[in-house]
């Protein structure tokens, strides 16, 4: 059984009862998480600055420019800041509804 936290045009967020993980599907992207894990990408997805690495990387071949790397050295994690933005929207729910994390207060500034 799941329970959906959160849904967006692109993704959708749901605890799964079966394992008690958080999973998230963005686009073709899909992030199997638990309590600590989710978090943990919560507050890194809160602390980037879209418009900072936009810039920065405005002249590589890639047409996203918001790299997010991964565990696996030979993949990375491309995002434009739109696309950035809504996956921050999917994770913020969650993140107030459960009790766990409720005491965390974030300001997300849109680019």
């Amino acid at each position: 059984m799941i329970k959906v936290l959160n849904t967006s045009d692109n993704g959708r967020v749901f605890r799964c009862s079966s394992c008690n993980k958080i999973h998230i599907e963005f686009k073709n992207l899909n992030f199997n998480f638990n309590d600590k894990e989710f978090k943990s990408f919560f507050d890194y997805l809160i602390s980037l600055d879209g418009l900072h690495w936009e810039n920065k990387n405005r002249n590589i071949q890639y047409k996203r420019k918001i790299l997010i790397p991964t565990n696996q050295n030979n993949m990375n994690i491309l995002l434009n800041k739109d696309e950035l933005n809504e996956l921050r929207r999917l994770f913020i729910l969650p993140v107030f509804k459960n009790l766990e994390f409720c005491r965390i207060k974030y300001d997300i500034c849109n680019n």
